[in-house]
């Protein structure tokens, strides 16, 4: 649970990110998603790099990670944060970008939104390019192969969601098939 971002690529260098927004069009957050250390500046040449890709994220704040920032706030007599993701949306939104980079924010990439050239047929194939590039992504990712076993998962993951050092907000559950 934390601020959906797309992360725009060109030639393998980040050029430019954004906040959802309206759906349509975000406000340019280049600049702060600049000092998450868990965003490629440079995509990994390993892999087949595309022209001009786009992905699209979640930026979220730990609990370990606000209980460090609400205790540096309490000492110095500033207000708390309520919960992580109001931390991370605020974060994100800061005017300066040395006040983002000394919190402890992160991001997992759940979806390629755009690539020019040949796009891989799956969204496990995406998953799996987009960490070949260097794109953290949740390692809690899984294919299941039928809906008996999709039941099985979620159901699990509804009784240990509160073991994860990040707030969960619900399931999401993809069609593997990008045609479809």
């Amino acid at each position: 649970d934390g601020l959906g971002v797309a992360l725009l690529y060109r030639n393998g260098q980040f050029e430019r990110g954004a906040t959802r927004g309206d759906g349509s069009r975000g406000e340019d957050i280049t600049q702060n998603l600049r000092t998450i250390r868990s965003i490629p500046l440079k995509l990994r040449a390993n892999g087949r790099i595309p022209e001009l890709m786009e992905v699209r994220g979640e930026v979220f704040l730990s609990k370990s990670g606000l209980q460090v920032i609400n205790d540096k706030r309490e000492r110095s007599g500033e207000p708390l944060f309520a919960n992580p993701r109001n931390a991370a949306a605020g974060s994100l939104r800061q005017l300066d970008p040395s006040i983002v980079a000394v919190r402890p924010l992160d991001i997992c990439i759940y979806r390629l939104s755009y690539m020019e050239g040949e796009r891989p047929g799956t969204h496990h194939e995406a998953l799996s390019m987009i960490k070949e590039l260097g794109f953290k992504i949740n390692p809690h990712a899984r294919l299941c192969k039928n809906i008996e076993e999709v039941i099985e998962v979620c159901m699990r993951w509804q009784e240990e969601r509160e073991d994860l050092d990040y707030e969960v907000d619900g399931m999401v559950v993809k069609v593997d098939d990008l045609a479809l």
